[in-house]
Formats: structure tokens, C-alpha cells, sequence
């Protein structure tokens, strides 16, 4: 069952997990290109595989910030009522989108967000330290809309929500909460783009998919005890530079899938 060409795939689980974990976003921002450029596989097999292989990562996160207590439930709680349904929607309807323009969207949208917290980082306001009680519920909106259409977009979107939050007393909470709702809501992704047109793809190519699997699994698990670590020792500040340089280098990756 074990394919060792693949090998490659463990240790840039390890790095993709931490990265994640560290960061506080959604490891499938980066097995997108890994996927779809790297193994050349099918976008919306890409976009499905990317959201299961999530959930071994982020769940060894969840673990780790569980324990570590840097969770604020009283946040998860009121950001889940939102994120939930509107994922599920989002999912729904990425079945009936086109492979490119979900592409299209993925790319731009990481390299959007992403040159936005570059812009702050070198020409910080005045108001981005000010702290507040608020629950963007049109942000969890949309974030989760996202998640469930391009299986991207909802940590990069909350995260800035509530980083200042007055319950917030570290980044490394802001990433620990960060991590806990962006894996429920990529579970009821996951669930909602099952459809037969996909299981039946999935069925087809299931011995390669277990290979990638076996690989992919364990690293992710690792990577995500690492990465909260990292996420204690990170200023809130150059958080917001380390995030945005990462999303513009895989958005430009998946550019160069559509038109290289």
C-alpha cells in the first residue's frame, strides 16, 4: 500500500503543518499547489483531498491548543453559529463551478489577503493595537462561504477579527482559536462536497489517494504539535508579515498552475 515515491511527501507535511499551525491558517492554503501542481491532480479532488488532509493536521493542533489552554470557547461559540451553515453552502454550490474559476479565486484571494497584511505590516494605523468587544458576523459570513467554495479563506478572515479582541490575551490564543473553528468548519466542508460525481472519482483513483494518505497523515499529526510552539514565541506584529508573505507565494504557485 505504502508508494515510496512519494516519501517526499512526509517532510513537507511536517513543514506545511507547522507553518499552518503556526500561523493559525488553514493548511489547505498550501497542499492546493502541493496537489494540483506537484501530483497534478483534479481541482476538486485537490480541494477535497486538501480539506481531509486538514483535519489530521489541525486536529493534532486542536489537541495541542487544548491542552496548552489557548482556546477561547466564548469566541469559537458565537464565530461557529455563522461559519457553519455558510460553509456548507459554500460547498454546495463549488460543484457546479468551474475548475478555473475556482482556481482563479483561490489565487487571487490569498495574494489579496495576503499583500493587505504586508501593507500593514510596513505602514501600521494607528487603530490596528486598539482593542474591542466585537463579533463580525458578515466577516464569519463570508469566511465561511469560502472555506466551503475555495477550501480557503476563513482563518485568514477571522483571525484579524478578534487578534485585538479584548478576550484575546496572547496571539498564540488568537492562533489557538483560530485553529479550533477553522477544523469544524472544514468538516462540514469536507461533508458537503461529497457528491457522486466526486465519490465516483475518488472510488476510481482510491489506491493512490490511500498512498498519499499513508504519507501525509503522520507528518501533519507532527507538524501540528510543533506548530503551536512556534505561535508562543511569534510578536503579534510580525505575525501579520510572516501570514501575508506565505499566502502571496502560494497564490503565485497556483497563477503559475493555471497559466505555466
Amino acid at each position: 500500500m505504502i508508494n515510496m515515491e512519494l516519501w517526499f511527501l512526509f517532510p513537507i507535511g511536517v513543514v506545511i503543518a507547522i507553518l499552518a499551525m503556526s500561523s493559525g491558517i488553514s493548511g489547505s492554503n498550501f497542499w492546493i499547489p502541493v496537489y494540483m501542481i506537484w501530483l497534478d491532480i483534479e481541482t476538486k479532488v485537490g480541494f477535497w483531498l486538501a480539506l481531509l488532509t486538514m483535519l489530521f493536521g489541525f486536529g493534532s493542533g486542536v489537541w495541542k491548543n487544548f491542552r496548552a489552554g489557548t482556546i477561547n470557547w466564548y469566541l469559537v461559540k458565537q464565530y461557529l453559529k455563522v461559519c457553519v451553515p455558510a460553509s456548507a453552502a459554500g460547498a454546495l454550490l463549488s460543484a457546479y463551478a468551474p475548475q478555473e474559476f475556482l482556481l482563479f479565486t483561490f489565487a487571487t484571494f490569498v495574494i489579496g489577503y495576503g499583500s493587505f497584511l504586508l501593507f500593514r505590516f510596513f505602514r501600521p494605523s494607528a487603530s490596528m493595537h486598539r482593542t474591542h468587544d466585537k463579533i463580525y458576523w458578515w466577516v464569519a459570513a463570508i469566511a465561511g462561504f469560502l472555506k466551503g467554495l475555495i477550501a480557503t479563506g476563513l482563518g485568514k478572515l477571522l483571525f484579524p477579527c478578534y487578534l485585538d479582541h479584548k478576550r484575546i490575551h496572547t496571539p498564540a490564543e488568537a492562533v489557538g482559536t483560530t485553529v479550533f473553528i477553522v477544523f469544524i468548519v472544514n468538516v462540514f466542508a469536507l461533508v458537503s462536497r461529497m457528491n457522486a460525481s466526486l465519490v465516483e472519482t475518488l472510488m476510481a483513483n482510491q489506491t493512490f489517494i490511500l498512498s498519499i494518505m499513508l504519507w501525509v497523515a503522520p507528518s501533519v499529526v507532527l507538524g501540528g504539535q510543533i506548530g503551536p510552539m512556534i505561535a508562543q514565541k511569534l510578536p503579534k506584529h510580525y505575525l501579520r508579515a510572516y501570514v501575508g508573505g506565505l499566502l502571496i507565494l502560494v497564490g503565485g504557485l497556483i497563477f503559475y498552475r493555471i497559466y505555466g
